[in-house]
């Protein structure tokens, strides 16, 4: 149903044969809209169909239609305190409001959405990069949709752009040879850093702001509140990572675990020091992240259901863990003996009531 809201009024558009056309309801009701609405289309497709004048507006909007900058703005306000995600966010939305500026919500077609896929594929960069913008663009406006500040119509045409096909879903993860040269290059304030993400998968975040409360080394857990999908996670302390733990100096004035020694505040990032222990252990085509999918990938390899990685890396989908299932051919292996060892017992059961029944007619 195209009803979106200008000031107090609700409005109306609809789109027919490419054309699209808009009309003030001329009330702040609702109800009464969509009762409007409803009438109004029957006779716009008639008017259209038997080449009758359409008359689309009744009065001047009350309004300005909100372009895509306004809605940017009024969606990075909304997600500031409710997505983890909020500052990597903005570098997204800030690549669209280049792209679209003022353009009216309104006046956004097809075209317009599959046009950021091509012109990010001409540039040479990824096709995960360009579904992300498209993605992101889908969500503003259904998020849009939600206030409404746009029609249906809108996005109706919007959900026909696919994503690109082709998408690499990276995994790159440490070899434990590689590991060991990486702590052994890692600078003493780091080394901790990097342990605590291989013996527990946290993201960065989740350990730069990792405070003593949250770790009960006496029954060896770590419990996270504030996680990316919002849910709480408990991880348990391995002997490796307990004895790196204790090993940590507290300071009576933070409550941080990973913290400036000189100016008590956690660190804001290790991005310098870790691709200088990168460098050092000659270890390419690798970042931080990745020692989550390493503490993922070992675990797998090392004969972990999915169900438990699922659960230690706190996925709220199956589908999300499913990328690490390839690093377990000890269990496929496994599973088809499993069929094996059935087939060959059938046929031996098969084969001896053969054998019986020959003998008795012998």
């Amino acid at each position: 149903m195209g009803i979106y809201r200008r000031g107090n009024i609700f409005w109306m558009s609809k789109t027919i044969n490419g054309i699209l056309y808009r009309k003030s309801t001329e009330t702040e009701s609702k109800m009464r809209a969509r009762a409007i609405y409803e009438e109004w289309t029957t006779q716009l497709k008639e008017s259209v169909r038997t080449g009758k004048p359409v008359v689309t507006t009744v009065k001047t909007e009350p309004k300005p239609a909100m372009t895509f900058s306004e809605l940017a703005d009024k969606y990075l306000e909304f997600t500031a305190k409710r997505l983890k995600s909020h500052s990597r966010l903005k570098s997204f939305i800030k690549n669209l409001i280049n792209r679209f500026g003022d353009k009216p919500l309104d006046d956004f077609s097809l075209e317009d959405i599959e046009d950021i896929q091509g012109d990010i594929l001409k540039k040479g960069q990824s096709a995960a990069y360009a579904n992300r913008l498209v993605v992101i663009t889908k969500i503003m406006f259904n998020r849009a949709l939600d206030w409404e500040l746009v029609s249906e119509d809108v996005i109706k045409r919007l959900k026909k752009c696919k994503l690109l096909r082709g998408e690499i879903k990276r995994l790159r993860y440490l070899s434990e040879e590689e590991a060991e040269k990486l702590l052994f290059n890692c600078e003493p304030h780091l080394k901790p850093f990097v342990i605590t993400a291989l013996n527990t998968g946290m993201r960065k975040s989740e350990i730069l702001g990792l405070t003593w409360d949250r770790i009960d080394l006496k029954n060896r857990i770590i419990l996270l509140d504030k996680t990316k999908n919002g849910e709480r996670r408990e991880l348990p302390v391995n002997d490796t990572l307990y004895q790196t733990l204790s090993g940590l100096t507290r300071h009576l004035k933070t409550d941080y675990v990973f913290y400036n020694p000189q100016t008590l505040k956690p660190y804001h990032d290790f991005k310098k020091p870790f691709l200088k222990a990168l460098s050092k252990s000659h270890i390419l085509d690798f970042h931080f992240h990745d020692l989550r999918h390493t503490f993922a990938s070992w675990l797998v390899m090392k004969g972990a259901d999915l169900t438990t990685v699922k659960e230690l890396l706190g996925h709220k989908d199956i589908k999300m863990t499913l990328r690490y299932a390839h690093l377990a051919p000890a269990h496929i292996k496994k599973a088809v003996g499993m069929l094996d060892k059935k087939i060959s017992s059938a046929d031996l059961k098969i084969h001896k009531k053969f054998t019986m029944e020959v003998n008795k007619k012998i």
